[in-house]
């Protein structure tokens, strides 16, 4: 690159930046001629500073543990909905019909049984069992499926009773008491005489029942042995 030089004569050369500090004559006065530095531009342009990097997002420590709160009370709730909120819903369904089978089978199941074992004829006896006071059903609520079998349990006029229900069939299988006496679904005025494990159903808008792997029916026209 050249570099500009003037002499004191006035005289202007141009010269080669090899010779950039060093001193050569005048073509026209012939005295000598300081060569200066490599010019600014010889030199090249100040290096540009880089341009730095697109700035960083920020969060603060508190807005992280607001939206860790949000994602947290986000999934359980999510949790909750689809999970015991949505079994609770689907036994609201299936609730009404499991009081209204065990209100029909289990005084069926009673009746069968013990006109069978000659505890009842109801050829003689003018009020049926029948089911006294609320039916309590148990179910866990922290489950994201209804159970198979929900347990129960409660009175009828001759006793206690206690078992299973399966909603998804409609099956019941008790534990039932009998020969008693119960007035309200509260207080036990005789105690029962025995307990028979049953399972029944309601089938086609008819009780039915069996115990001990056979079918219950009542025998309506048994007569007492003293008879």
């Amino acid at each position: 690159m050249a570099i500009s030089a003037q002499c004191e004569c006035g005289k202007r050369i141009s010269v080669s930046d090899v010779l950039a500090g060093k001193t050569i004559r005048c073509p026209q006065c012939g005295k000598g001629i300081a060569i200066g530095g490599v010019p600014q531009k010889a030199r090249g342009a100040p290096a540009k500073p880089r341009p730095r990097g697109s700035p960083g997002i920020y969060i603060s420590k508190g807005k992280l543990i607001a939206l860790g709160v949000v994602v947290v009370f986000g999934i359980v709730g999510y949790t909750f909905y689809s999970g015991p909120l949505n079994v609770h819903f689907q036994w609201v369904e299936k609730a009404q019909k499991a009081d209204s089978d065990l209100r029909d089978v289990i005084p069926f199941a009673i009746e069968a049984y013990t006109s069978q074992h000659s505890y009842y004829y109801p050829s003689k006896t003018h009020v049926a069992p029948f089911l006294d006071g609320d039916i309590h059903f148990y179910r866990d609520f922290w489950v994201m499926e209804l159970p198979d079998k929900i347990r129960f349990d409660g009175k009828s006029t001759q006793g206690d009773f206690s078992g299973y229900y399966h909603p998804a069939t409609g099956e019941i299988e008790a534990d039932v008491s009998y020969g008693g006496y119960t007035v309200a679904g509260l207080a036990d005025v005789a105690k029962p005489t025995g307990t028979f494990h049953m399972t029944g159903r309601e089938n086609n808008g008819q009780p039915e029942a069996e115990s001990g792997g056979y079918k219950l029916r009542v025998i309506a026209q048994q007569r007492r042995p003293e008879e």
